[in-house]
This record gives structure tokens, C-alpha cells and sequence, in this order.
């Protein structure tokens, strides 16, 4: 049994400690799920008591809101063509960057949005919000005119994208890039 020992305790700015919290919180989630994650182990790792984690985030429910809004823009920043790249198709580079984010974190994506916490209002406006990021992308890569329509047709088309890209997860019959190839086929502007 290894024992952590706490950071050396140091005061810092509200910001600066409420980005340090939640980005121990996404690191925490690189070997956790999200319901294992210890607000006390939290505290330990960014040499704070329990009660000041609280001062910053007042309940644990708005630490995990914390933690999964950071979590979806880390995924959105992923999540654009590349420049590094430019002969690749930005609408492959942007499904491909989304499915890829959730291959590599697929178990806690999926508790994120789709377990218990994902019942929460702030985490469902998350997931919204992304989704809507990801049709405005779509519509931007593809040239295609916006309308009430389009935009609904792509939303469900993203959520066929996201539930491709964690059954992959569970169950690899396809790579990263068949699921992006075949997510692009069914697209329902071309």
C-alpha cells in the first residue's frame, strides 16, 4: 500500500487554485471513474484542507460539474481540424478528433454524460452545449447552409457519432477511423 503525501501548502490566488483542483481532478480521472473520485485525495494533492476545496466548490456536485465542463472543452479543443495537416478533410479531422477523445477516455466519458451524474441539469447543458459546438463544426467543415432542420438532423447525427465511438469501447469490431469513415458515410447532408 503506497502512501501520498500532501503537497506543501502554498496560497494561491482563487483562480489559479480553482484551475489547480480541477485539473487534479482530470488527473485523478485518468485512472478513476468519476463517482471513485476522493475530494479528500483532492485536498491532499493540492496541499489544501477539505473545507477550503469547499470555499472554492461548495458542494462535491459542483467540484464533478467543475471537473466535466473542463473535461468537454479539453475535448472541444481537440476536436478541430488541424493545421498541421491541411490536405486532410476538416470534417474527417474533426469526427476523427472526437471519436479518438472518446476512445481514449471512454469510461469516463460515458459516466460523465451517461451515468448518474449525467442526470445533472449543469452536466446535461455540458453535453449540450458540446453538441452544439460539434453541428456548428460540422456545418463550417461542410459548407452547408444553416436551418432549424439541418441543425436537427446533425444533432441526432452526433449522438449516433458518440454512441458509435463508445460501443467501440466496449466492443473494437472497428478502428478509430472505419467508425469515422462510416459515421461520415450516414451523414445526412451529403
Amino acid at each position: 500500500m503506497s502512501i501520498e503525501t500532501a503537497a506543501p501548502r502554498r496560497r494561491l490566488p482563487p483562480e489559479e487554485r480553482k484551475r489547480q483542483l480541477v485539473a487534479i481532478g482530470l488527473q485523478e480521472l485518468s485512472t478513476r471513474p468519476i463517482h471513485a473520485l476522493s475530494i479528500d485525495q483532492v485536498a491532499q494533492k493540492a496541499g489544501i484542507s477539505r473545507g477550503l476545496l469547499f470555499r472554492y466548490f461548495p458542494t462535491k456536485q459542483d467540484y464533478y460539474v467543475a471537473v466535466v465542463g473542463a473535461a468537454a472543452r479539453r475535448l472541444l479543443r481537440a476536436a478541430v481540424p488541424s493545421s498541421e495537416e491541411p490536405d486532410t478533410d476538416p470534417l474527417w479531422a474533426v469526427v476523427h478528433a472526437f471519436v479518438s477523445f472518446i476512445d481514449r477516455h471512454g469510461a469516463n466519458y460515458q459516466s460523465f454524460f451517461h451515468g448518474g451524474f449525467g442526470a445533472d441539469p449543469q452536466i446535461q447543458e455540458i453535453r449540450e452545449n458540446m453538441k452544439n459546438t460539434m453541428v456548428e463544426r460540422t456545418l463550417e467543415a461542410t459548407g452547408t447552409e444553416p436551418s432549424p432542420a439541418t441543425r436537427m438532423l446533425l444533432r441526432g447525427w452526433w449522438s449516433m457519432v458518440e454512441s458509435l465511438a463508445i460501443d467501440r469501447t466496449v466492443d473494437p469490431v472497428f478502428t478509430v477511423d472505419d467508425v469515422v469513415d462510416r459515421a461520415i458515410a450516414a451523414l445526412p447532408t451529403q
